[in-house]
């Protein structure tokens, strides 16, 4: 109980709560069309890529998130334009854009000076560092998000598991997959402020694999996904507190510790009932 109210009293960690949990949030109800979608390779080649957007704001001196916003969707798209009748797959592209993003990021940020930037911020998250130009500017994109949600997250799902039957029932298949790709952007570079270009992913796939054990339908697995995300958000962040470690890394290494008892408790419950079925 102290520990809890040592962290709840922190006035730092107060100001760091409200955009870590909207960011829980927010990345938990995509980390659904994420994994039905098998965007996960997706979410590390825009990651990646971002640090080109974020080179090009230090050395431009432009607001981070937005530049970086910006530079995020024009890869996606360009990702989701990928020729693939000339032999260009999905992750072939993905691939190439984020190594080419990457190093153009990396030779940007390289020029700038030590004092310009926050290299480790960047990599692996800083959510004491959001100023409330780019609270703002967080919570826009997160209203731009879980209005997409609300709305499409239904033909999403359709699209899923069955893009035949959703073109042959009228809906526009290639635009709704264009939105979803812009929109999965829009929330890797949510998550980037929170865990760093490089354990982004763990945010946006992590919690709906935790619900996937357990949840039966679409509104389920967002429920359980947002609850196992705002979770392992809480967890993380208290011990991060305690233990000084880094936000991101710790959030992300709870909802590692979380998926491996999900997955534990799944198989725990099949053999449980496989049991009872040879007895009876």
């Amino acid at each position: 109980m102290d520990m809890l109210n040592q962290f709840f009293s922190s006035a730092v960690m107060q100001e760091s709560l409200t955009p870590a949990l909207l960011i829980a949030v927010v990345a938990s109800s995509m980390s659904v069309m994420v994994l039905a979608h098998r965007l996960s390779f997706l979410t590390v080649g825009v990651s990646h890529a971002s640090l080109a957007g974020l080179g090009l704001a230090v050395t431009l001196s432009l607001p981070l998130l937005p530049t970086a916003t910006v530079f995020a969707l024009f890869i996606t798209f360009l990702l989701a334009s990928m020729p693939e009748k000339q032999g260009i797959t999905e992750d072939a592209g993905t691939g190439m854009l984020f190594a080419g993003s990457m190093a153009l990021g990396v030779v940007l940020i390289s020029t700038a000076s030590r004092y310009e930037v926050d290299l480790f911020g960047l990599l692996f998250g800083n959510i004491l560092t959001i100023s409330s130009a780019e609270m703002n500017w967080l919570l826009l994109m997160a209203a731009i998000i879980m209005i997409s949600m609300l709305v499409l997250a239904r033909a999403w799902w359709s699209i899923a598991f069955d893009p035949i039957t959703a073109a042959a029932s009228g809906l526009p298949v290639s635009a709704m997959r264009l939105v979803l790709y812009g929109i999965t952007g829009l929330t890797v570079i949510m998550c980037v402020k929170l865990a760093g270009i490089v354990l982004t992913t763990g945010l946006l796939v992590l919690p709906a694999a935790c619900a996937w054990f357990w949840g039966h339908s679409l509104t389920g697995l967002w429920l359980l996904s947002v609850c196992f995300s705002v979770c392992g958000t809480l967890t993380g962040l208290i011990i991060s507190y305690h233990k000084d470690w880094p936000s991101g890394a710790t959030i992300v290494l709870a909802l590692c510790c979380l998926f491996i008892l999900s997955w534990g408790g799944s198989w725990l419950k099949q053999y449980v009932q496989k049991h009872k079925t040879q007895e009876s």
